[in-house]
């Protein structure tokens, strides 16, 4: 798919934008002809939510486009789901749930090990839920490691309250963050805490680092991290995109400074109608709200201002992002770097990683919690 220029011939186009030029459906440039610094950043933020959304490849659709009929959606997947399916059997933890601040109830999944050394809060990747395969992650961390693990649904995913996919805008995501962790310090206030995520998760996390007013934790654990389309690091666009982009809704939302479109369902997933059959708790599309919650805006500079040590990773055979690409943020991050670990799961793909993640992220937390001892 070639470079493709969509002019924006508003008046309030006109004055903020010359242009927005996407290429190869997925990198979106702003014009340097922005004129008010904060509107510019603003604008850049939005925008990071239509490009560079989703767990790594995406098509660029018209609003028509989006409403095509089930019969011409793509039937294949830019990853695998085989891998995921085959491994054993682990029992999900039992769902409980979180009042957010805006009362919305957030369901959460714990595992708790008898004598707990650390706590992880984990987010799962776009469109997903804490039962689609991270409950491996918390079985293993508590079972091998010692480590309660708490793997939330994002608002308006799997059993959470909300609309599907929405979020009443991005910074109530964020704060649901900080509504997690105040309940687990409340539950286990002498334990190291990390906060991580896999894939959008991670994406996730990353965005609440850069709240002025986001809660310290011990570390950071990013898996497969969707660091947005600045970053670079998805693998060449591939024949059965994760996802399919409206374009014009990010646009609106950014001309009418926040007012306009977010709750339209703008990022649609390319998931198997089987599996959304099967699994109610998957989230077909979201909203530009929840993309942006979800989507680096910065990375290398996030990664930069980065506050305390934390582990990267990634399956060395990733089908949507180039693992060497990943890993060398690593190098942009200042003091924390020293304590921080980076690396890839041998043989691991994008989902696949799910099931052995434990065995590389437990070590390093035990070497952190072991490091903090007086």
């Amino acid at each position: 798919m070639g470079g493709v220029n969509f002019p924006l011939d508003s008046p309030l186009a006109n004055k903020y934008f010359s242009v927005i030029r996407f290429e190869a459906g997925r990198r979106i440039f702003l014009s340097n002809e922005i004129h008010n610094p904060s509107r510019r950043d603003f604008l850049k933020r939005v925008m990071m939510g239509a490009g560079g959304y989703a767990f790594g490849s995406v098509l660029i659709y018209s609003r028509e486009a989006m409403g095509q009929s089930k019969e011409s959606a793509m039937s294949e997947t830019s990853f695998s789901f085989r891998e995921l399916s085959e491994a054993g059997k682990i029992t999900l933890a039992t769902s409980q749930s979180l009042q957010a601040t805006d009362g919305i109830s957030l369901s959460y999944r714990r595992y708790t090990p008898a004598a707990p050394r650390a706590a992880v809060l984990f987010y799962h990747g776009g469109g997903a839920h804490s039962g689609a395969g991270y409950q491996y992650i918390g079985n293993g961390l508590q079972t091998k490691f010692d480590t309660v693990v708490y793997t939330p649904d994002i608002r308006g995913h799997g059993f959470s309250g909300g609309p599907r996919g929405d979020a009443p805008n991005p910074k109530q995501v964020w704060e649901d963050i900080t509504s997690f962790i105040k309940q687990i310090r409340a539950d286990y206030p002498q334990l190291p805490l990390f906060l991580g995520g896999h894939s959008s998760g991670a994406g996730l996390a990353l965005n609440y680092t850069s709240e002025h007013d986001h809660e310290r934790v011990t570390g950071y654990v990013f898996l497969s991290p969707q660091l947005g389309f600045r970053s670079q690091t998805d693998r060449p666009a591939q024949s059965a995109p994760f996802a399919k982009v409206d374009v014009s809704a990010f646009a609106d939302y950014a001309m009418s400074g926040g007012t306009a479109r977010g709750h339209d369902y703008a990022v649609r997933f390319n998931y198997p109608a089987e599996l959304l059959k099967a699994d109610p708790g998957m989230v077909p599309a979201i909203t530009v709200n929840m993309s942006i919650a979800l989507t680096p805006f910065s990375p290398r500079e996030q990664f930069a201002a980065l506050d305390c040590p934390f582990g990267l990773w990634i399956g060395s055979e990733d089908e949507l992002f180039v693992p060497e690409k990943v890993l060398a943020f690593a190098n942009l991050a200042g003091s924390v770097r020293s304590r921080s670990q980076v690396g890839t799961i041998a043989g691991g793909k994008h989902l696949s990683v799910l099931v052995r993640a434990h065995e590389t992220i437990g070590p390093w937390i035990t070497s952190m919690v072991n490091d903090k001892k007086p």
